[in-house]
């Protein structure tokens, strides 16, 4: 593993430098390591770049004023300073936020594109109300119920109750986190704009996927993004909620993989 810090930004890098590369995007309020059993899949074959968003992680806080788009520019400044020849870039979530507006404004510079439990929509009015009280339960320091009520919502009810050790390390990863870097990303979650439009401009190959049980982006939302793109495939990962690469990671990367294979016959 090779360690960078680009623009303050803490990036790791696994595989070899002449294999094809992948870049993933982690999920509010985590950091890299949620990626753990996606490494652990694809570093014998692909030059994997895992990273923490600005504030998130060791990644630098800097002002704590987050949007997509400052996002979006981190990623590129990546993906430029490495080098990297069209990677696949891989969001979950908020990630998969900032590589929606990452293709719409530099679509020319990625591969390919995996969606994992996201959507193209802005935030709703009851949405941003939802955003505004967690940011008065951070201010108020209720961390442990947001933390609590986070991983309750997030992961399958199955899940929630009986894998431990994933709950655990959900919370110790939240617990990483520092209250203007979870404040900040709130925010910029709802400050974010709409990608529907943008999609019928998509011409990348594109894997779509989502946990079966996600109740805070329901695969419906994925059913529309496969719906409005014309190089797409859409899996659903059984017993999984809105972390399918964790909650399943076996079936998750068995399609991630497939995908991928899928590729590099197509070159």
């Amino acid at each position: 593993m090779i360690k960078h810090n680009i623009r303050g930004l803490n990036v790791q890098e696994y595989g070899e430098n002449n294999s094809p590369s992948i870049i993933f995007l982690h999920a509010f309020p985590f950091c890299n390591r949620m990626w753990d059993k996606q490494v652990e899949a694809l570093q014998q074959n692909y030059r994997v770049i895992i990273y923490d968003l600005r504030g998130f992680g060791y990644s630098e806080l800097g002002d704590g004023l987050f949007t997509i788009d400052s996002h979006v520019s981190d990623l590129i400044s990546i993906t430029d300073s490495l080098k990297l020849d069209k990677p696949i870039v891989c969001g979950l979530s908020m990630g998969g936020y900032i590589t929606l507006r990452a293709l719409e404004l530099y679509q020319n510079k990625f591969r390919a594109a995996i969606l994992a439990d996201t959507k193209t929509e802005s935030d709703n009015n009851p949405s941003k109300i939802k955003r505004a009280e967690q940011i008065q339960m951070i201010k108020s320091g209720q961390r442990e119920q947001f933390t609590e009520n986070f991983i309750k919502a997030a992961l399958s009810e199955t899940n929630y109750t009986e894998k431990p050790e994933l709950v655990s390390f959900l919370k110790e990863m939240i617990g990483w986190q520092k209250n203007e870097a979870i404040i900040g990303a709130l925010l910029t979650l709802a400050a974010r704009t709409d990608t529907t439009d943008f999609l019928e401009k998509l011409d990348l190959d594109v894997l779509i996927i989502a946990g079966k049980e996600d109740r805070l982006t329901p695969p419906e939302f994925s059913k529309i993004i496969y719906g409005k793109t014309r190089n797409s495939d859409l899996k659903l990962i059984n017993g999984a909620g809105h972390l399918p690469n964790m909650e399943n990671p076996e079936e998750f990367n068995k399609e991630l993989m497939d995908f991928l294979k899928g590729l590099e016959k197509n070159k």
